[in-house]
């Protein structure tokens, strides 16, 4: 088993004690652990920098730092094929989707065209198997242990923002709150890690239907990214669901293929997840189920207080939409309150998207009884 782990977040939010910590704890529980260091500060201290004296664009010290990026990962994942290891952790200080919170999207593009580098956003973000954002405190800030930090504290706050939102759109980006002890946040880093190194886990995932008309869309683009996803479902076992999606990013596409199974609940648990390309994508369109619709929606990706959530808004339902999060067990749910809630809806399968998209189903309308239930 190898898993690629990012650490990302705004300077002075502890991304050097945590790594160092994780890195303990696992080579002590029998895992190898390697370590990719930060890339962009390791060009800054060679003398490369997008600042001070002499300064090169930055999009031009971008380009040199994913090309770099991209190289260490290739250099680390070639060595962890030659080796027999069991079990590999390879945690990166930083991952090459930090990049694209210095340069706008179309600079970030033009970066990409230059190293020829063919693969999509979506591609690029989901290389890795987790990203742990670690969200930095005014009063931890400083200067002292990174010789090539430059940012004053409100700068370096804003850039953890940004990193954050850069990140928006990965299929498990977990936030890391400030703490007022290290060891607290060490301690919340190595349960999310446990999580991930279990197989098959199955998540708690909450379902809310939200009242569009009285929902603030803008503050919902402001904080995250929004994605533009066609979903069809192909036919497959009574107790198996297999789904396509095509997904549209930062102006590039992606493919994925899916499986899931259906238990007797009703329910399902994501047995296998992969990205395919666009032909293997039109090659499974040939087996399409007759029987549902394709679905077309835009997923907005966006975080409030520490809790990282997506709104599905169809393309043919103009008046609900469906807020989702997953979260631990022992986590409380907080609706933002730029959301309009009419309701919880985990429990209602009428709000899975396989049924959404049956051909004999029916429409979700603001008068369904079922919607109205209180909230979690």
């Amino acid at each position: 088993m190898v898993k690629k782990i990012v650490f990302t977040g705004g300077p002075s939010s502890g991304k050097t004690t945590v790594i160092e910590k994780v890195k303990q704890v696992y080579t002590s529980q029998g895992y190898k652990v390697l370590v990719v260091d930060e890339t962009a500060t390791y060009l800054i201290n060679m003398g490369i920098k997008p600042f001070g004296e002499n300064p090169i664009k930055m999009i031009d010290f971008q380009e040199l730092v994913l090309k770099l990026q991209l190289a260490k990962e290739a250099i680390v994942e070639r060595a962890v094929a030659m080796k027999d290891d069991e079990n590999v952790l390879i945690i990166y200080d930083r991952g090459v989707i930090d990049n694209s919170a210095y340069v706008n999207e179309d600079e970030f593009k033009e970066v990409m065209t230059r190293l020829n580098y063919a693969s999509s956003f979506a591609e690029l973000m989901n290389r890795y198997d987790l990203v742990i954002d670690l969200v930095g405190r005014k009063d931890f800030y400083t200067l002292e242990n990174n010789s090539a930090r430059s940012e004053d504290v409100d700068k370096a706050m804003e850039l953890g923002r940004t990193t954050l939102k850069s990140w928006m759109g990965h299929r498990k980006l977990k936030i890391v709150l400030p703490k007022d002890e290290m060891d607290e946040k060490i301690n919340e880093v190595l349960n999310i890690i446990n999580r991930l190194l279990e197989i098959k886990q199955v998540k708690r995932q909450e379902k809310y239907a939200v009242d569009l008309s009285k929902t603030d869309l803008k503050e919902i683009i402001k904080r995250g990214r929004e994605m533009e996803i066609e979903q069809t479902y192909l036919e497959s076992l009574p107790n198996v669901e297999k789904r396509l999606r095509k997904i549209r990013m930062n102006g590039s596409l992606s493919y994925l293929f899916s499986v899931y199974k259906i238990r007797d609940d009703g329910t399902k648990l994501c047995v296998s997840e992969k990205a395919i390309s666009e032909k293997e994508y039109n090659a499974f369109l040939e087996f399409k189920d007759s029987r549902y619709d394709l679905i077309r929606k835009t997923r907005y990706y966006f975080d409030y207080l520490g809790q990282y959530f997506y709104l599905d808004i169809f393309s043919d339902k103009s008046d609900i939409g469906i807020l989702e999060i997953n979260v631990d067990e022992s986590n409380k749910v907080v609706v933002p309150d730029f959301v309009s809630i009419l309701g919880r809806v985990t429990d209602d399968l009428a709000f899975y998207n396989k049924n959404i998209a049956r051909k004999d189903g029916k429409e979700l309308k603001k008068s369904d009884k079922n919607i109205y239930r209180p909230n979690a």
